[in-house]
């Protein structure tokens, strides 16, 4: 701009340049007055007029970044949860218990007196000694006896387990961080250039 303007002033100072030298003879000849020129007695003059274009404005649209893309953390706690499940509180056990012998009685027969032949010598009423054997039979009696029917022992009594239910937390997720992005937010704005400079030149008069 700051050279085309330089040019415009050049050509501009020139021109008037030309126009004064140019307008001189016919003035003192009492042709030329001023800027206007009469044709019939300004023969052989030129004149010019300084003609200004304006400068030419348009109107682009521009994509802006408003807000950026920005990434967030976020954080997701551990999930848990309660199970029921079977314990133990008391396992199987064995009480002993102690059996005492069993007894018992019983009558048997028994032998008192085996028998047998015997010599027996007697004195009877005469006062003769007489030897005789005699024959006795054997003789039995009963007696009672005690006896063991069964022996002493030992029985054990089988208690089963005692078990119960409970309830036990347990983590069914473990924690996790996401990450979630919020794109970018763009704008369309209008902006204001300059499409074409303005300009002066000179233009001679009558055209």
């Amino acid at each position: 701009m700051a050279k085309k303007s330089l040019g415009i002033s050049a050509f501009a100072a020139s021109a008037a340049s030309a126009a004064l030298l140019l307008g001189t003879a016919p003035a003192q000849a009492g042709g030329c007055y001023g800027s206007s020129c009469r044709p019939a007695p300004c023969q052989g003059a030129a004149c010019y007029n300084l003609v200004e274009t304006p400068p030419v404005y348009g109107t682009i649209a521009e994509t802006q970044v408003v807000r950026p893309a920005k990434t967030y953390r976020r954080i997701v706690p551990a999930e848990y949860d309660y199970v029921t499940e079977k314990v133990m509180i008391q396992p199987a056990r064995q009480i002993p218990h102690h059996v005492p012998a069993q007894y018992s009685s019983i009558q048997e027969k028994v032998l008192i007196s085996p028998g047998g032949k015997r010599w027996e010598v007697t004195t009877d009423a005469y006062g003769r000694t007489t030897g005789c054997w005699v024959y006795d039979e054997p003789q039995y009696g009963y007696r009672q006896r005690t006896v063991e029917v069964s022996p002493a022992r030992v029985e054990y009594e089988t208690v089963p387990a005692v078990y119960t239910q409970r309830q036990r937390k347990v983590m069914v997720r473990p924690t996790q961080v996401l990450h979630e992005t919020v794109p970018a937010q763009y704008e369309t704005r209008h902006r204001k250039v300059l499409v074409s400079p303005g300009s002066q030149h000179w233009q001679k008069a009558g055209h």
